[in-house]
């Protein structure tokens, strides 16, 4: 099978971890795999090297497609506004992925099975946001990690104060609220504990977001930093060695792979009881949830008598990583994801008034503004794409590209001389 997954681009972020990941076990297990992204990013220098990635714009991926006969592509839902749905008129399926939490508004992206041949969630909690919007079936597909590189360490535990990392964008305010985490860390540092955070963006950038909770933390964190790719592993390791843990103060998650990892390698998460993160975190197998809303003094009292109590933080950090090693295998991932791109398309969901429903819930003749915000930009972004294959001479690139944009912005084509091109490409 030859498989190309999309991305919008390289930068620093779980998304591209999970498509590294992927393409290199499919790559293993015989099939033809290759990355494509619209921008550059810091990611890109830990890419497995036996994996071609390519860097362009929608005119460079079509081109890609057609010349490689892709049987896949396999994109993020969120990048929609890019026009990938053109992807699907050359043979390839398409295959979409709904990633991150769930935003206000991002149910208003124009997903139906016009244009998409399977939707897959990478979390109940998602799946049970999304699935009232489309008329595709959303699927379920767990993130997965490699459990063969993350993995607990054989090294004895250090003599060393523990450590509390916290792993994640600082930048991401509204969602990772490293500001709840500057209100408890000084707490966590008189009581003895040593605080990491393995954070890409760094102090400086952060400070243009939270100044506050930058000048809390500064004094306080022994390690504020990115970490490579492939020394992740060994930073969980560390980290559980010294007994410690990870603390996620999310307010809301996809299903964060940073958690998976850390659980993988032995290392004891304490998160807050949300979507995404209680769907990974699970008391029963050592995880610690705490109630969102928990003032900042209990949330301190918790972190430092988890850590406390080093008997039971032993078994937590066992029952953590075969909780993961058999729940959240990259390998099971990957395979859940093979079976899909050989069944899509799948039958629409639920009866006429269900597809109606999705079908019209962008429309022009009934919610006018959403449709011009949502859908008319990315059809004209195909349509005039279509126009410069014409110029260009490559006609049945042309034709994919206006049948694109016909299915995402049929109102482009109400001119007499848009509708002409149409019917030429077709002809051609």
């Amino acid at each position: 099978m030859k498989i190309l997954l999309v991305k919008k681009t390289s930068g620093v972020g779980g998304v591209q971890i999970f498509m590294s990941s992927l393409a290199s076990f499919y790559q293993s297990q015989g099939h033809h795999c290759e990355l494509f992204f619209f921008s550059h990013g810091r990611t890109e220098e830990f890419f497995p090297s036996n994996v071609t990635a390519h860097f362009g714009d929608l005119e460079d991926c079509l081109r890609l497609i057609k010349a490689k006969r892709f049987d896949v592509v396999h994109a993020n839902d969120g990048d929609w506004k890019i026009g990938i749905s053109a992807t699907r008129n050359f043979g390839a399926k398409l295959i979409l992925t709904a990633h991150g939490c769930v935003k206000p508004g991002r149910w208003t992206y124009g997903w139906t099975s016009a244009n998409c041949d399977a939707y897959v969630a990478c979390s109940t909690g998602v799946r049970n946001e999304l699935k009232d919007f489309t008329d595709v079936p959303i699927r379920t597909v767990l993130n997965g990690v490699d459990v063969n590189v993350f993995k607990p360490t054989e090294k004895p535990a250090t003599a060393l104060q523990p450590i509390c990392g916290w792993v994640g964008r600082g930048i991401d305010v509204e969602y990772k609220r490293l500001d709840k985490l500057a209100v408890i860390a000084p707490m966590l540092y008189r009581a003895g504990i040593r605080l990491w955070l393995i954070e890409p963006n760094g102090p400086d950038e952060v400070a243009k977001v939270i100044p506050e909770a930058v000048s809390a933390l500064l004094p306080i964190v022994e390690f504020w930093g990115g970490v490579p790719v492939d020394q992740m592993p060994e930073m969980y390791q560390a980290i559980a060695a010294s007994g410690g843990g990870v603390i996620s103060t999310s307010s809301s998650e996809g299903l964060p792979l940073a958690l998976l990892e850390a659980q993988a390698c032995g290392c004891t998460v304490i998160g807050p009881d949300v979507a995404g993160v209680n769907e990974c975190v699970n008391p029963e197998h050592g995880g610690v949830l705490y109630p969102s809303e928990m003032e900042a003094e209990q949330l301190a009292s918790l972190v430092i008598a988890t850590l406390s109590d080093k008997e039971k933080m032993a078994w937590r950090g066992k029952q953590g990583s075969q909780y993961v090693r058999a729940r959240f295998s990259l390998e099971k991932m990957a395979r859940e994801y093979l079976s899909i791109y050989n069944e899509a398309p799948y039958p629409v969901r639920g009866g006429f008034l269900t597809r109606l429903s999705a079908r019209l819930r962008l429309s022009p003749l009934f919610h006018w503004k959403a449709y011009v915000d949502q859908r008319w930009p990315i059809g004209r972004l195909q349509y005039e794409l279509s126009q410069k294959f014409v110029k260009k001479g490559e006609s049945e690139l042309a034709a994919g590209a206006a049948r694109a944009s016909l299915t995402t912005s049929p109102t482009i084509y109400v001119k007499p001389g848009r509708a002409a091109h149409f019917l030429r490409t077709q002809l051609r």
